[in-house]
């Protein structure tokens, strides 16, 4: 049965199935962080002439490449997901 907002019965009390704060029907899965899907993708190394390399893809499928080279230079290229 939905919730009726002329019950008078909060939207916490319905969730809850009447039951006090805290009890009760809760959420199947609560999670504290982001799962490996949504969260920023990071992949590291090295090329062969020594520079290190990072690419990361984010959430909304922007790219980032940091690069640092053996000399010590560092480098950032950006490619933004325009979709």
């Amino acid at each position: 049965m939905p919730w009726d907002p002329n019950s008078g019965q909060t939207f916490g009390e319905w969730l809850r199935g009447g039951a006090p704060l805290g009890q009760g029907r809760t959420a199947d899965v609560i999670t504290t962080e982001p799962t490996w899907l949504t969260r920023d993708q990071v992949h590291e190394g090295r090329r062969e002439d020594g520079t290190r390399v990072q690419h990361v893809t984010d959430q909304l499928g922007h790219n980032i490449v940091r690069e640092t080279t053996s000399d010590g230079r560092e480098r950032q290229h950006v490619r933004i997901n325009l979709r």
